[in-house]
């Protein structure tokens, strides 16, 4: 009972938010009322869902059968020459993805284009768990240079065996999936729908690749939200009138109740947007990693492109895109950390004079650097051989640090290297700071 209340009080919250106008009235009917009318005690007349009336509402498709039923099905044929905003989909290449993950650290490999899926599911509900269930599973596929777009659609609840018997069949072709923040929600989320409906799990033995973390890293300091439908701007792709994601389970319950939804072809839309745009989206994060950036990238990009490279074996490009970034006006808190993260590539890398020069201009910024006082005592003890010069550095950033608003953790580092310096001078006596 506390569980109900609960989740009434969301949805009276929730029926207080003005909402999108641009759909049909029966929309705007708030999720309460419609709880209500299922609730109540009045027979309901249900119509089979092979009426006339249900297949009114559906895009053109085909009723598929299986050992557990029917469900239906929507196929899309994008050819080779098709352009999603101003990316081609025939562009993928498998290398440059290979190249991408490598440096995201993911384990799965793919050698064959044909062999990966691009998936998205639009379920009854947005939280996750065991009561929700994915109505609409859209994937998309490479058959050559053209592209495949398959849905599958349950016109009732029943027929989510059949859907999901068809789909593990289908994955079998198939080594790779390729999801927008599917590791977290729609791959856990069909797993449990297989478990419960006693079939076997095809993605226990396909890899995964969930661009949502990659985007993050490549454009989030740049542009912000990491929503796909954000993101779609990369690609100069507007979707136009969409049905919202979180209007989409009302439409399917609107479906299910035979009321008029003609929003319902728009979520199949939706859907195909997700799908290919998921497909475009990994072409320009591939692009981004294998090529170089444009003369005049936003100088975030270039920053976080460098963040990606700074800790693989191409380094060098990390400093090239570093060094690009600050040229080009980075935000003061990203060039001050662009700064310290050159002057540690350089001391590793073994160009320590470098490295002393950046900690040195990053020493007398306003902004406090750890890194920098840290990077300056390192030079004079191990370069120089000159503790008292590394001490006194030190020094000087516990000093800086009572001036300012400084953090524990830096104190007390600081702290502790000048405890151990400080032995260090006096059982061993250096020479005179240079």
């Amino acid at each position: 009972m506390p569980d109900f209340g609960k989740a009434l009080k969301q949805l009276r919250d929730r029926d207080r938010q003005p909402y999108l106008t641009g759909f049909s009235p029966v929309s705007s009917i708030p999720l309460s009322t419609q709880l209500q009318f299922l609730k109540s005690a009045r027979p309901l007349t249900y119509v089979p869902v092979g009426s006339a009336s249900r297949r009114e509402t559906l895009p053109p498709g085909e009723v598929e059968s299986t050992p557990f039923g029917s469900h239906y099905i929507v196929r899309k044929l994008y050819a080779y020459n098709y352009y999603h905003g101003r990316v081609r989909l025939s562009r993928l290449s498998i290398p440059e993805l290979q190249k991408l993950m490598v440096l995201m650290k993911q384990r799965s490999t793919v050698t064959d284009r044909n062999r990966i899926i691009f998936l998205d599911t639009e379920t009854t509900g947005m939280q996750g768990g065991a009561g929700i269930c994915p109505f609409l599973v859209g994937v998309g596929h490479f058959d050559g240079d053209d592209f495949r777009m398959i849905q599958y659609f349950i016109r009732d609840f029943d027929e989510e065996p059949s859907m999901l018997y068809a789909l593990g069949e289908f994955l079998k072709g198939f080594d790779l999936v390729v999801t927008y923040n599917g590791g977290s929600f729609d791959i856990p989320l069909l797993e449990t729908r297989f478990t419960l409906a006693r079939l076997d799990n095809p993605f226990q033995r396909i890899g995964h690749f969930d661009l949502l973390s990659p985007a993050r890293r490549l454009w989030r300091n740049g542009h912000g939200s990491c929503r796909l439908v954000a993101l779609e701007s990369l690609l100069s792709f507007a979707r136009g009138p969409d049905v919202p994601g979180a209007m989409i389970p009302r439409v399917y319950f609107d479906f299910l109740q035979q009321r008029p939804s003609p929003e319902l072809a728009g979520v199949f839309t939706h859907n195909v947007y997700d799908v290919v745009s998921l497909a475009a989206l990994s072409i320009h994060a591939c692009d981004r990693v294998a090529a170089e950036p444009a003369a005049f990238d936003d100088p975030l990009d270039l920053y976080s492109l460098a963040r990606i490279f700074e800790n693989s074996p191409d380094w060098r490009r990390a400093v090239q895109l570093y060094e690009r970034a600050i040229e080009g006006g980075l935000p003061e808190a990203f060039r001050i950390k662009a700064l310290e993260n050159l002057s540690v590539i350089y001391r590793r890398t073994g160009d320590p004079a470098r490295s002393f020069q950046l900690c040195r201009q990053l020493m007398d910024s306003e902004i406090f650097s750890l890194a920098a006082f840290e990077g300056a005592a390192i030079y004079w003890e191990r370069t120089l051989s000159n503790a008292e010069a590394a001490l006194q550095v030190v020094e000087r950033g516990l000093e800086k640090l009572e001036n300012s608003p400084g953090n524990k953790r830096w104190r007390s580092l600081l702290q502790a290297r000048w405890d151990r310096l400080q032995q260090k001078v006096i059982g061993f006596p250096s020479s005179e700071t240079s």
